[in-house]
């Protein structure tokens, strides 16, 4: 018997089995480096898959590697390839089919086709809805950190704390009992037009007295965060052509919120004191002041300023 090899033009666009492997291998290699270390090896695979399907490397109704395939050239244990393939079959992402392996679902043509509808836009439309939106909040001053903030020794970024000192064993407490059975039928239920009223009784007896104040039930309101309030607050409080005094330094997303709603937000200085009351003039509508923790310097509002801002004609916002 003769030895025969078949040979292979070099102008031959036909690549061999192994090739085709090799290829693909590093395609997946290059896409499972792009992805973020801080998700996981789950999170990776998932996210490396979605960015193959977005990005037209698997097109609809396209099979997706092998699980032991990705296993062996991403160096992961197999088992966290297949349960990154069920979470994107829950997603929609993908698709099984009996004996025949994994393939890209509906999620996913749905999505390429909101990316054709998207780019036949055109400018007309993208100059249709500009014309239409009075205002741009990516224009304004916001408050802006690096993404590897979480990383540095030393971050000093307002408004965050420090997981080391994180009460865990009393937070851990409070979540098993809140997940009791009785109790999730106390705060699973829609309240409507009142807060709950164990964090009301809270605020009143134990967090205001604190602070000087007092207030009956109905003048607690609960949001859900300091935005909220502001917003909440410059929506009753403040009109377009309203005078309002902001410190300077100050926070950045209640300026952002009065500018939405007037033209005239004026700044008024921030000394070791507090704000400077001299700076308050009474052409002002209102004032707003953190006189507790000034943001960003931390400075506490002396009492002797705290009066005399009190003593101004005009309602405060604190």
């Amino acid at each position: 018997m003769t030895n025969q090899r078949k040979r292979v033009s070099p102008g031959s666009d036909k690549v061999s089995a192994p090739s085709r492997a090799a290829l693909s291998a590093l395609l997946w290699e290059k896409l499972f480096r792009e992805t973020s270390e801080s998700l996981g090896l789950q999170g990776r695979i998932r996210q490396m898959l979605v960015a193959a399907i977005t990005q037209g490397h698997l097109t609809p109704d396209a099979p997706v590697p092998s699980s032991r395939f990705l296993s062996d050239t991403l160096k992961v244990a197999r088992n966290t390839v297949v349960f990154a393939y069920q979470e994107l079959v829950s997603e929609g992402y993908l698709v099984t089919r009996n004996r025949s392996g994994h393939f890209v679902g509906q999620a996913a043509q749905q999505r390429n086709m909101l990316d054709i509808i998207a780019s036949a836009g055109g400018d007309d439309e993208t100059d249709f809805w500009h014309g239409r939106i009075h205002a741009r909040p990516s224009q304004q001053r916001n408050i802006r950190k690096p993404a590897n903030w979480q990383t540095q020794p030393y971050p000093f970024v307002y408004g965050q704390f420090d997981p080391a000192l994180f009460p865990t064993s009393e937070w851990r407490e409070c979540c098993m009992k809140a997940l009791s059975i009785v109790d999730i039928r106390s705060w699973a239920q829609d309240l409507i037009m009142m807060d709950d009223p164990e964090i009301i009784a809270a605020i009143q007896n134990q967090v205001l007295p604190r602070r000087g104040f007092s207030a009956t039930k109905d003048e607690i309101m609960v949001t859900v965060g300091a935005q909220h309030a502001l917003y909440l607050l410059a929506d009753l409080l403040v009109r377009p052509g309203n005078k309002v005094g902001m410190e300077e330094p100050g926070y950045p997303d209640a300026r952002n919120i009065f500018s939405s709603r007037t033209r005239h937000v004026v700044p008024v200085p921030v000394n070791e004191e507090g704000v400077d009351v001299e700076g308050i003039t009474v052409d002002m509508d209102m004032i707003f002041v953190t006189p507790s923790h000034q943001c960003p310097t931390g400075v506490t509002m002396s009492m002797a300023r705290r009066r005399r801002c009190w003593k101004k004609p005009m309602p405060a916002i604190r």
